[in-house]
């Protein structure tokens, strides 16, 4: 938008419509001055604006985040994973289950199974048929 060959290009202002300004002015700050850190709070909208604007650094800086952080449960981040097509971390958060049992608990126990890709629970149901031939 700012820098590709779009007609936003040319123009000295541009309406950012559908964006909260906190949310927004975080991004700015990643992106341009580097004063602040990505975070369990801040990790989710950083990511969705990232994505929006497809701005490769903080993608990429937000998906390790995610990656590592404690701070999300198994179902979190595979929302995250899902939303955001981030293969590493949807079979991170599938592998780490090494039992059937414990992933159909686990999702029985989530009203966010429903809201999933269908490619998503296709791999759900996969890991479920691994782990029961195991």
């Amino acid at each position: 938008m700012f820098f590709g060959d779009f007609a936003e290009k040319n123009k000295e202002e541009i309406e950012i419509k559908d964006v909260v300004y906190e949310e927004f002015f975080d991004l700015l700050r990643l992106l341009y001055f580097d004063t602040m850190e990505i975070t369990d709070h801040t990790v989710p909208h950083i990511l969705k604006l990232a994505d929006q604007y497809q701005i490769e650094k903080l993608l990429d800086q937000s998906k390790k985040y995610i990656t590592q952080s404690e701070g999300f449960d198994v179902m979190k981040k595979l929302l995250l994973a899902d939303r955001y097509n981030i293969a590493f971390l949807k079979d991170q958060c599938l592998m780490s289950f090494t039992r059937a049992k414990d992933l159909s608990k686990m999702l029985k126990s989530s009203p966010d199974y429903d809201i999933f890709s269908d490619g998503m629970k296709v791999a759900i149901c996969d890991r479920i048929r691994q782990l029961k031939q195991q």
